[in-house]
């Protein structure tokens, strides 16, 4: 129940950055440039997680939570260095550690 949830919420933000790629640049500070930029957004932030989520919801595979789940927590453990290496905001770093640390957990609960 608690993967389900992650991959949910996995689905949810790739939807997100499927319809609404300029907002979600806006939201993780980035800056695309023209419609390239913008596709790669799209590309990344739609599409990815959208399969990530996706594939979690259709297989119910422990293989599969396992997967999403190292990828979000290795998205969360790389925040961390990035905060004093990229001088990074920190409320808004630390709001992406605590999203990500989450999603992979809950994720994860599904490989046990």
């Amino acid at each position: 129940m608690l993967a389900t949830l992650g991959a949910l919420i996995t689905v949810a933000l790739g939807l997100l950055g499927a319809l609404a790629p300029a907002t979600v640049a806006r939201l993780v500070g980035v800056q695309p440039v023209g419609g390239v930029g913008l596709s790669e957004v799209r590309a990344t932030y739609g599409g990815l997680f959208l399969g990530l989520g996706g594939a979690c919801l259709v297989l119910q595979s422990p293989v599969a939570w396992l997967v999403a789940g190292i990828a979000w927590v290795g998205a969360a453990l790389m925040r961390l260095p990035s905060l004093v290496l990229d001088k990074g905001s920190y409320p808004k770093a630390l709001g992406g550690f605590a999203l990500e640390l989450t999603v992979g957990l809950l994720l994860l609960s599904g490989a046990l």
